[in-house]
């Protein structure tokens, strides 16, 4: 793509203000261009930029590669010379989102500069590092053209990425925090380079790494989870079952109300913000969003109310979430994952769970189930800026001839130190696949515990990161 790729503008831009600092390495996996950007300071914290060059796709010719920019921000602390430290590699959940913004040197991230520079990777298509937007998806033509380009955006080439900026900085080896699906990047880097690994530490992230797509097995367990947690939220909030089912029946009268934002919310919309029963004080956030949900003097749903509905979509600002969703467990096999998510979630309506038909449940007086962290196609009617990519997620959804993320003879002699916290009532990634999974990795030590959810490394991050790395070292011995 080179200039002409959705962050043309700003890669140029760069090179004026930093091009004394550029530097151009022959990676193992082609010619990469570092520039060195902004340097800032946070509370406690010390920031600087760094960008590089990398290819689309590094099946492509390396002379003709078409480039797209990758942005890392290295993170040390203030109160200590880090220059002989060595670094960590931060990887993101999503997919799709960049990595955290630092206020100040709070959490895992204090935790975590007191022996490492910190290196928090914006994966390709987020952040700065040249992001998919729905403009910039729309402008790269036919809904084909715009699936083959999302397509290569998983986590053999966010691997791919992190490996020509580790040559790049020049590091022999490095380390990696995987927090969710930074945690399947981390089972895809220790199949592809573990060479380059020195320790991995893992939270909330062990995904199944069987060859095939393994999206409905993991829906199979995930609605079952997501269920559970519905039961909590009415347990604990049950004067909400009344307001809540107000609401859903308001909207199957009337189909559908546009929001502010330009979306509109039906009540499998609605349904779809159970995706917050998974992280802290997620039930809190939906128990007050629903305290007023209606204007007095129309019966109509309120501003507000609608604002923050909007305010909790988050796919509008991350579409490759939305898009690339299921596709992360789709490795070779041949299989597509064919919107497994509502294909399952229409199983457990009609023999399972039948709460999770919001019309059923108000009809027969029931309380009305939200769903969990799952996309869905109606999503891509009803979000606004999902509706032009439509055509594209469905040529995703049925794409079959996937590469492979994952291999198990590799992970089964893993040299690598690494270690995981597995939440026990973790709502987006399965325990009883985590544990098959951990078993399949030479080394691999767990720390399976109930006393925080998938969030974890954000409710209690310094607790946790010295605990993992504890495991991963030994300094805390197998018993």
């Amino acid at each position: 793509m080179g200039d002409s790729g959705p962050s043309g503008a700003h890669l140029r831009s760069y090179r004026e203000n930093v091009s004394s600092s550029m530097c151009v390495v022959d990676t193992s996996l082609g010619r990469v261009r570092h520039w060195v950007g902004h340097r800032d300071v946070v509370s406690g914290l010390h920031l600087q930029e760094h960008f590089f060059e990398v290819p689309l796709d590094y099946d492509e010719d390396a002379q003709g590669a078409r480039k797209v920019t990758v942005f890392c921000r290295e993170v040390t602390s203030s109160r200590r010379d880090a220059s002989a430290l060595p670094y960590v590699l931060y990887l993101q959940g999503g997919p799709g989102f960049e990595s955290p913004r630092p206020f100040d040197s709070g959490g895992w991230v204090d935790k975590a500069t007191e022996s490492f520079r910190v290196l928090l990777l914006d994966q390709r298509g987020t952040g700065l590092s040249t992001p998919l937007t729905t403009a910039s998806l729309r402008a790269l033509g036919t809904a084909r053209e715009q699936a083959s380009h999302l397509a290569l955006h998983r986590a053999d080439n966010i691997v791919r990425d992190a490996e020509c900026v580790r040559q790049c900085l020049g590091q022999a080896q490095w380390s990696t925090i995987g927090q969710s699906f930074g945690g399947f990047c981390t089972l895809t880097y220790l199949s592809l380079f573990p060479s380059s690994l020195r320790e991995s530490f893992v939270f909330g992230g062990l995904p199944p790494v069987d060859a095939g797509c393994t999206a409905h097995r993991v829906y199979s367990y995930l609605f079952k989870r997501v269920r559970a947690q519905n039961e909590k939220f009415y347990a604990r909030f049950p004067q909400d079952r009344e307001r809540i089912a107000r609401v859903f029946s308001h909207l199957l009268e009337r189909r559908s109300v546009e929001t502010p934002a330009g979306n509109i919310l039906s009540a499998k919309s609605l349904q779809c913000l159970g995706i917050r029963f998974g992280s802290a004080q997620g039930m809190e956030q939906i128990h007050f969003m629903f305290e007023r949900p209606f204007e007095e003097s129309t019966g109509e749903l309120s501003y507000k109310f609608l604002r923050d509905y909007d305010s909790l979509v988050s796919v509008d600002t991350n579409v490759l979430y939305a898009v690339l969703h299921e596709s992360i467990y789709c490795s070779g096999g041949g299989e597509p994952s064919g919107w497994a998510a509502e294909s399952t979630r229409k199983q457990v309506e009609a023999s399972e769970c039948r709460e999770f038909d919001a019309a059923w449940a108000c009809k027969e007086g029931r309380p009305v189930y939200f769903t969990g962290e799952m996309i869905f196609p109606f999503m891509f009617d009803e979000i606004k800026q999902l509706r032009p990519l439509q055509e594209a997620a469905e040529v995703i959804a049925m794409k079959s001839d996937w590469p492979k993320l994952y291999d198990e003879d590799e992970l089964a002699r893993n040299p690598v130190r690494c270690a995981a916290a597995v939440y026990y009532e973790d709502m987006y990634v399965e325990l009883a696949l985590s544990m098959e999974t951990a078993a399949k990795v030479s080394g691999m030590r767990t720390w399976v515990t109930s006393e925080y959810m998938h969030s974890g490394i954000r409710e209690n991050g310094a607790v946790i990161l010295q605990k993992v790395m504890n495991m991963a070292r030994g300094v805390e011995p197998i018993r």
